[in-house]
């Protein structure tokens, strides 16, 4: 990522079109990235809640792994998504939403 926030928020917000034009799997590193402090203007260790928003972005848009300085955070968070994500199309379904 670049120190830039423009730079790096344009790579975040393209990860999709990125993975599928290199047809590689993607690595993304964004924990408490001086690009995080200067979106959300705060000092390097105040940066965990940013970090972790920005690596769920960055999962639920392509990326196959994320390097992080909180593992267990993530991982918390990843399973309480996918979770969200079961009872959301679970509910759907049984309002009858689902039309896949």
């Amino acid at each position: 990522m670049s120190p830039a926030p423009e730079t790096s928020l344009h790579v975040l917000s393209n990860l999709q079109k990125l993975k599928s034009a290199l047809g590689l799997p993607l690595l993304v590193s964004v924990s408490r990235k001086s690009f995080l402090g200067a979106t959300v203007g705060l000092p390097v260790k105040d940066l965990g809640p940013a970090s972790l928003a920005a690596e769920l972005h960055a999962i639920g848009n392509g990326a196959d792994y994320v390097r992080t300085h909180a593992p267990g955070d993530l991982r918390s968070a990843i399973t309480f998504s996918e979770t969200l994500a079961k009872f959301r199309s679970r509910d759907a379904r049984d309002r009858g939403l689902d039309h896949a």
